[in-house]
């Protein structure tokens, strides 16, 4: 469980935005792409607006951490090559742009870590990397999650004698879809957000992909407890959860 504090500890840090820009490509809007460590995929999205002095600024979102409008301290291109620095994670983007200026091929250097990422532009209306994709089947199975687990949901794992208290809270969209996010209360780390949310013939899976977790585990007849496996950084260990009991 090292790495649920390692991963959310860098993303409660804020700081002041300072950012320029140059050349006459348009860069605002919203740019998204997926950084992949491992298990761990965290989809960001870097948001460009620009002042009425022209300068460019931005705010970073990493939407599988709960993180949102983490200051990016500069925003740069020249000779279309775009440039992002978010010192308060010790973090630099450095993209190309291709010809029409709406994708970036680059890397993310962060604590002397690079790790690929490609950035698409899109707009602020453009919601759609964030919404979940899931197949047919795995969306009808979603919506029964939704109709069968929604609510509040706790239990503990049990991690090398010590004992960390988790919190799920599951509930329905006004679609009809499941979502949820996950609390560590232990270690003061709320709201990461849960992907792939699903019940199909009695079991419950579910993925918090920010962290790299994923819980497979049987709702028991009653509908009030279920019981499985969580699965982390190589480590597969029991976990139950039990239905709070609303008053």
């Amino acid at each position: 469980m090292t790495k649920i504090i390692s991963l959310l500890a860098v993303t409660v840090l804020l700081s002041s935005v300072l950012a320029s820009g140059a050349e006459t490509t348009n860069l605002t809007g919203h740019w998204s792409g997926t950084l992949e460590a491992g298990s761990i995929k965290l989809r960001v999205v870097f948001k460009i607006s620009k002042g009425a002095d022209g300068a460019l600024t931005a705010k970073m979102d990493s939407l599988d951490q709960g993180t949102h409008d983490i200051p990016v301290d500069a925003v740069t291109v020249k000779d279309k090559l775009l440039r992002m620095e978010v010192k308060v994670v010790n973090g630099v983007y450095e993209g190309t742009l291709d010809a029409a200026g709406t994708k970036a091929t680059g890397k993310w250097t962060q604590n002397a870590q690079s790790l690929p990422l490609a950035l698409e532009k899109g707009s602020r209306a453009d919601s759609a990397f964030a919404a979940e994709k899931l197949s047919p089947a795995d969306l009808a199975a979603n919506q029964q999650a939704a109709l069968k687990i929604a609510g509040t949901w706790n239990g503990a794992l049990a991690v090398g004698g010590t004992s960390l208290r988790l919190r799920l809270n599951i509930s329905k969209s006004p679609t009809g879809t499941a979502t949820g996010t996950m609390d560590s209360l232990d270690q003061g780390a709320n709201g990461l957000p849960l992907s792939s949310i699903t019940l199909k013939e009695g079991k419950v899976r579910f993925e918090a992909r920010g962290i790299g977790g994923v819980y497979e585990g049987r709702l028991a007849v009653e509908g009030a407890t279920f019981s499985g496996q969580w699965q982390q950084g190589g480590q597969t260990l029991p976990l139950e959860f039990k239905k709070a009991t609303t008053k």
